[in-house]
């Protein structure tokens, strides 16, 4: 496989299964300005100031899956819906992150493929070749946690718009089924005594 067919991370953190101690490890990962850019760019977002994730990672079943648990912190803006103006969010959420070896994973894969993703259970992600991206699945954490229709406070339609939305009255919408009503009546009309 060429490395230009290859996912480029904007905030790629990655580590080795079996170099994590038994007793966990705790991190705290920081996004560098080049990658809160990035990550910018990526979620199509007005900016992303900061990103942090303090995190501890803990290893069961000898490597084969791996346990990230903590919270993430982020400072972004995005356009108001309405206005398009900077709309600034804090977000501060815990995170529970669920990695399998590749075994484990292909087996939950062929089972969701079966039954579905389960609703109440965490979606794993991969440990491939023994290493697993942390940061990767912080970044869609941040994208979940994204206000997905961001208004101001102060956002109001253009007067314009306003005065178009006021003067269009909406048309009067018939019953698609009063035909069916009129299956009934002898005269050939509906219930409001319409002609059909």
């Amino acid at each position: 496989m060429s490395n230009d067919l290859l996912i480029k991370e904007e905030f790629s953190r990655k580590f080795q299964a079996r170099k994590i101690p038994a007793s966990g490890l705790r991190v705290d990962l920081v996004a560098t300005s080049e990658e809160c850019a990035a990550l910018t760019e990526r979620l199509g977002i007005l900016s992303c100031s900061s990103l942090v994730a303090a995190l501890t990672l803990t290893v069961s079943d000898d490597g084969k899956q791996v346990h990230v648990d903590g919270r993430i912190q982020a400072d972004v803006a995005q356009a108001c819906v309405v206005s398009l103006e900077p709309v600034e969010q804090k977000i501060n959420e815990p995170v529970s992150l669920l990695f399998l070896n590749e075994s484990r994973f292909e087996a939950y894969e062929k089972l969701a493929l079966i039954n579905g993703d389960p609703d109440d259970e965490e979606i794993p992600y991969p440990i491939l070749k023994g290493v697993f991206d942390v940061g990767a699945a912080i970044t869609e954490c941040l994208a979940l946690e994204l206000d997905p229709y961001p208004r101001r406070d102060d956002a109001e339609l253009p007067p314009s718009i306003q005065d178009d939305v006021e003067a269009e009255p909406l048309p009067e919408r018939r019953n698609p089924f009063a035909v069916l009503q009129t299956l009934h009546r002898p005269d050939g009309s509906d219930v409001n005594g319409n002609e059909t």
